[in-house]
């Protein structure tokens, strides 16, 4: 597979996670592949500009027919106007009240319901953790990240460090550093119950950047498959996105 196949397979998430993660790592270090990356979201975007100039001539041929019609006579003007503000009137505010929240507004509202306080059971057995958790609880989230940052050193594995640490930096808006975070806990298979693909995915949801949203949904397709924790959540996701 050249470099070309490989990135496409890769924005259009048919690579594996395995690979996918490796993709990753190498976009890092390898100065050709991130020059083949840009050489495609540039190609990518100006097919986009392309399909976007031609439908717009498409429109202006289709409005410059339609002004060579006849026009409608005023009374059925009128009447159309009359129905059309009814229309409106009755389902208008209904209609706006019901568009579809944005996928970074969606990950803002569960980070909200779900993130805005953690359990003490997430420290058991741990004072370190506890008294990051109880700073977390009490908005210090500077002061609970640098106890979580200070576990990671003496303990990088820990996976409960590696979600809590990820947290801080999610509800601080540090995206990229919760990201990393999340994909090593994502990468741990030894756990029973594992949420880094689910935290991860939520994350790209919430930062926006031009491809999270796609890779969030191959991330919550994976959770969803795989049964890993965070399905039911993932689930909803996906239906609303």
């Amino acid at each position: 597979m050249n470099d070309l196949e490989l990135i496409d397979d890769y924005f259009s998430g048919r690579l594996p996670v395995e690979e996918r993660a490796r993709f990753e790592t190498s976009l890092q270090t390898n100065s050709q592949l991130a020059d083949a990356v840009a050489f495609y979201l540039l190609a990518r975007q100006a097919a986009q500009n392309e399909a976007r100039a031609n439908q717009k001539a498409r429109f202006e041929t289709l409005r410059k027919k339609s002004a060579s019609v006849r026009p409608m006579p005023v009374r059925s003007r009128i009447a159309l106007a009359a129905c059309l503000l009814l229309v409106l009137g009755l389902g208008g505010y209904w209609f706006f009240q019901q568009q579809t929240p944005s996928a970074t507004e969606l990950a803002d509202q569960y980070i909200q319901q779900k993130y805005s306080r953690l359990t003490t059971t997430m420290a058991e057995k741990s004072d370190s953790l506890q008294l990051g958790v109880n700073l977390y609880n009490d908005g210090k989230l500077t002061e609970a990240g640098a106890v979580f940052s200070d576990l990671l050193h003496r303990q990088p594995n820990d996976d409960r460090a590696l979600k809590l640490a990820g947290l801080v930096s999610l509800r601080t808006g540090r995206y990229d550093q919760a990201i990393i975070f999340f994909h090593r806990l994502g990468e741990q298979t030894d756990l029973f119950a594992n949420p880094g693909l689910f935290l991860e995915a939520l994350t790209r949801l919430k930062r926006g950047q031009p491809t999270d949203n796609h890779q969030a949904e191959v991330l919550l397709k994976i959770v969803i498959g795989h049964n890993l924790e965070g399905k039911a959540e993932a689930e909803e996701l996906i239906r609303k996105l």
